[in-house]
């Protein structure tokens, strides 16, 4: 089963709407449980963002490769296809845009006008002809400081994040690393299984 106590803490300082944000996190954590496919968890869980946001968010979740140098497209259910295609595979560094810079830091990046920051020097004529102006992004962190990816909120307007914004971003980023946690764990059993399987000598007639 996945933490129910880290699900509690993270639905904790929710304002308005928080019933119906808890009862849509207890649907992703089910969704987790029965092994929905990681993507469309992952997409359920921004749209818990998007549906009760009031500023418009678009949220991504991003999936650090196992080289542990780029960023993966896991879900980004609103933002534009071409520019979720144009980031996927970017590297991560000291100052790669909001998500590159979080995976890389290992600490929320919170860029509220991407056409002045320098963190976007190089990444802004990718994401301002899609008209996104801001991106706040948080790593997602295992409970041994491994970073997992990023999650972020993207507006299309210049703005700072507000307390409940910040709310929402401990209640993805702590649900998201539950959730890639029980994925990748899954993989590795199903791969194991499988050299086992090969291994295993054939049966005797």
């Amino acid at each position: 089963m996945l933490d129910q106590a880290s699900s509690d803490s993270a639905n904790a300082g929710l304002d308005a709407g928080h019933d119906a944000i808890r009862e849509a996190h207890c649907a992703v954590l089910e969704m987790a449980v029965v092994n929905s496919p990681l993507e469309k968890t992952l997409g359920a869980l921004i749209e818990i963002v998007e549906s009760t946001s009031k500023t418009g968010v678009l949220g991504s979740i991003l999936i650090l490769d196992e080289d542990g140098r780029h960023l993966r497209c896991g879900a980004a259910p609103s933002l534009p296809p071409a520019y979720s295609a144009a980031i996927d595979g970017a590297e991560i560094g000291p100052c790669a845009g909001s998500c590159g810079t979080a995976a890389y830091s290992g600490k929320p990046v919170f860029v509220s006008d991407i056409a002045t920051d320098p963190l976007w020097a190089e990444y802004k004529a990718v994401a301002l002809p899609h008209g996104l102006h801001a991106c706040w992004s948080t790593p997602i962190i295992t409970s041994g400081r491994k970073v997992l990816g990023t999650f972020a909120m993207y507006h299309r307007e210049p703005r700072e994040p507000t307390v409940r914004d910040l709310a929402l971003v401990d209640l993805v980023t702590q649900t998201a690393a539950l959730v890639i946690d029980r994925s990748r764990a899954r993989t590795a059993l199903r791969e194991i299984e499988a050299i086992a399987a090969r291994s295993a000598p054939a049966a005797i007639s």
